[in-house]
């Protein structure tokens, strides 16, 4: 079975840690992979630079991942939602967004990232996500098993994974 390292993303959020996953003989993240995959690309600049700073700043410094964030996909979920509506203060209008992000919310202080595509069909199963799609629920069912069996945990300020021994280096 192939393994993978779950890792920080970005823990400099005042209300929510942002964890990736990477494949244990892979340069890079699936995020990194994601967001390589786009930051050259003319068509999805601008997606790229809205999809970034609402996960940075809405997610990660003030709201926290609520679950109105994020689209529910089997065991993983996706970024952004989809349509127009009202969370709190907060209006959302992500109609007809290009990109898809597929992600695990644990709570609302801890997100894990996986990769994403985008976004050519009405189902995340089809078109030019439905690798991503499949990966990312491989993800998210390992790491909730992993949680279950307790080989890691979620630390007391519900910020961090650690691994059982209580290390941050977490091979899953």
């Amino acid at each position: 079975m192939n393994t993978f390292a779950l890792e920080i993303f970005d823990d400099q959020g005042q209300v929510c840690t942002f964890y990736t996953v990477r494949w244990e003989d892979a340069a890079l993240s699936e995020t990194d992979k994601f967001f390589v995959k786009y930051e050259n690309d003319s068509t999805f600049q601008r997606p790229m630079q809205e999809l970034a700073k609402f996960i940075s700043n809405k997610i990660g410094d003030e709201m926290g991942a609520l679950e109105d964030f994020f689209r529910f996909e089997n065991a993983a979920q996706a970024l952004p939602p989809s349509g127009t509506y009202k969370v709190e203060d907060l209006y959302i209008n992500f109609g007809n967004f290009p990109l898809r992000l597929y992600c695990l919310r644990i709570s609302e202080t801890l997100v894990v990232l996986f990769n994403g595509g985008e976004k050519t069909s009405e189902t995340a199963q089809g078109g030019k996500t439905s690798m991503a799609f499949q990966e990312a629920n491989i993800f998210a069912k390992r790491i909730l098993d992993a949680l279950r069996e307790k080989d890691i945990y979620i630390t007391a300020d519900q910020r961090a994974f650690r691994y059982y021994d209580g290390s941050d280096d977490i091979i899953i």
